[in-house]
């Protein structure tokens, strides 16, 4: 823990709390460390994809019905 680290309350459930302290016990790391790591992990990844749906906000689109169809039009799926 850093000097510039804040204390922050989690209520988890019972369950979620012993998998924690299963999983840090094996990983030998703090619960804080643990948290710390997965919570940045999924902010990375909400990151990736913010990053690829603004790359790809020009190209065109199909609604799910243009898709199904196409697809059974070139044999890809029965109806």
């Amino acid at each position: 823990m850093s000097i510039n680290d804040s204390k922050t309350t989690l209520y988890l459930s019972p369950t979620v709390r012993r998998a924690l302290k299963k999983r840090v016990i094996d990983a030998n790391q703090t619960m804080s460390e643990y948290v710390n790591r997965a919570v940045a992990y999924a902010i990375a990844e909400d990151l990736e994809d913010i990053e690829a749906i603004a790359e790809r906000r020009g190209e065109p689109t199909e609604t799910l019905d243009e898709f199904l169809m196409a697809l059974q039009k070139d044999g890809t799926i029965q109806s």
